[in-house]
């Protein structure tokens, strides 16, 4: 029997870098985002690469702490589990 590989959105290419790594090293198929033009990154913004891609099976929010909750919002539609990096968002009504 064949099994699905896992297909993940790395959003933040500092620490999400280790991230991809990681999930690329256990076989996954990672596509990476960042919006600094300076950092070697598959999309600029996780819109085009859900445009791109459709729907992950994991996302992984790597980016500065005031922008997890928005981008958290935003993709979690297209996603089956989203996991943000510390400190994540605000408060547990948030969560």
């Amino acid at each position: 029997m064949e099994t699905k590989k896992l297909k993940t959105l790395v959003i933040g290419m500092g620490i999400g870098s280790l991230y991809r790594d990681i999930m690329v090293g256990k076989g996954a198929t990672v596509i990476t985002v960042d919006a600094n033009h300076d950092v070697k990154a598959d999309f600029l913004s996780h819109m085009d690469a859900v445009k791109a891609h459709g729907h992950f099976d994991t996302v992984h929010i790597c980016t500065p702490n005031f922008t997890h909750e928005v981008i958290a919002r935003t993709i979690a539609p297209q996603c089956q589990i989203v996991l943000i990096e510390k400190p994540g968002v605000i408060d547990a009504k948030c969560w």
